[in-house]
């Protein structure tokens, strides 16, 4: 079992401050290819992740485990978990307007999509699709 924890900065939390609510549970995906919000490949080389809030009762099978932050518990896939380290933080850069993953060891990705997915998930959204680069 990992020891990890996220601590949204304040500039974060002002940021997805909208997409807070009771009835919603974030999670953080990784695009490996795996789960409804994959892309199944991605053009550029950069590491992809996405903070996604979706209704707490939405059925994921994919996101089997969780790590605290300071604004709850944040969902992901469990055979993920070797590149999640205690200390992780999201940090909102106003000027640029993303949101960079970091950690004590380095930055994991400058810019973090953000998606509020209130409609049922489903799960074969992006199989069989394609897309250009």
């Amino acid at each position: 079992m990992i020891s990890v924890d996220l601590t949204f900065t304040e500039a974060a939390k002002e940021r997805v401050a909208r997409y807070l609510s009771p009835d919603k549970k974030i999670i953080l995906d990784y695009d490996d290819g795996v789960g409804p919000f994959s892309k199944l490949g991605d053009c550029s080389l950069a590491a992809n992740y996405k903070l996604i809030f979706v209704d707490k009762d939405a059925d994921l099978p994919d996101f089997d485990a969780h790590f605290p932050s300071n604004l709850g518990d944040v969902y992901y896939k469990g055979f993920d978990a070797p590149q999640y380290t205690d200390g992780m933080e999201l940090r909102f850069n106003p000027t640029y307007f993303v949101m960079s993953l970091t950690s004590p060891h380095g930055v994991l990705t400058d810019s973090v999509e953000i998606l509020d997915v209130t409609e049922p998930v489903n799960a074969n959204a992006t199989q069989g699709t394609t897309h250009d680069c």
